[in-house]
């Protein structure tokens, strides 16, 4: 999916010099990704394969499990998202380990909270659809922060785009504290 995306923005941009229209796709590049990737955590259980996890493991630890997965799984996609965009696209010039950073919690934040909406859409029964959208609106702030973050980066304003890193991770904590909250009581219906 992501190698596609980026090959089709290659083909309609060419190469991008100017970091905010290099940011802005970027981001909305991983946006999609997150989303594709990240509503699809609850949609492959079958009902028996449901009775015997309800048994075996607390909702909270497996609402968590689920959520570091997909955080996991979402860092390495943005890691490859930005590969292919050096690889097609060429790369701002900037402070890179604070874009880093940014790329790293901006990626966590929106795998947790689409892991939780996906948990939500699979047990209402509506799937990836109902998580593509409630996910978009709820996942605004993130790529905002994200967006602004390396927008900073790559100006050099380090402690800034630190800054909103640690705002992304604070939305990450609360996504994570919330899906362990709420999730036992989803789980239970």
């Amino acid at each position: 999916y992501m190698f596609c995306i980026v090959l089709v923005a290659y083909q309609v941009f060419g190469s991008l010099s100017d970091p905010n229209t290099w940011t802005a796709l970027f981001w909305i590049i991983m946006l999609f990704s997150s989303i594709n990737a990240s509503s699809r955590a609850f949609t492959n259980e079958h009902q028996g394969k449901h009775l015997l996890i309800h048994q075996l493991i607390r909702p909270g630890t497996l609402i968590l499990a689920r959520m570091l997965y997909q955080m996991v799984l979402n860092g390495v996609l943005a890691l490859q998202g930005l590969l292919l965009f050096a690889l097609f696209m060429g790369l701002p010039e900037g402070h890179w380990p604070s874009f880093i950073a940014v790329l790293i919690a901006g990626a966590a934040a929106q795998a947790a909270l689409m892991t939780f909406i996906a948990a939500m859409a699979a047990k209402s029964g509506q799937g990836m659809g109902l998580s593509a959208i409630l996910g978009l609106p709820l996942l605004v702030p993130s790529l905002m922060a994200s967006a602004k973050g390396s927008l900073l980066a790559w100006d050099g304003h380090v402690w800034p785009a630190l800054g909103h890193a640690g705002l992304l991770v604070g939305l990450c904590s609360l996504s994570l504290a919330l899906g362990y909250v709420l999730f036992p009581y989803l789980w239970t219906d």
